[in-house]
């Protein structure tokens, strides 16, 4: 991997920590319990990242 794919790689995962964020505080606004919006969160992000059993 190159410099420019590492660096694009990082700005990825950086995106993807905002966009779960705001969607983290927005579930909080909606009412959601934080134990059930963190639960929300990790499996949005095992399906995206490939990590699910169940996507398989």
């Amino acid at each position: 991997m190159n410099t420019g794919q590492w660096d694009q790689m990082l700005s990825s995962f950086g995106d993807m920590a905002l966009m779960l964020a705001k969607y983290r505080d927005e579930l909080l606004k909606q009412g959601f319990e934080r134990q059930e919006v963190l639960r929300i969160l990790i499996g949005w992000q095992s399906i995206i990242l490939g990590n699910n059993k169940e996507s398989r």
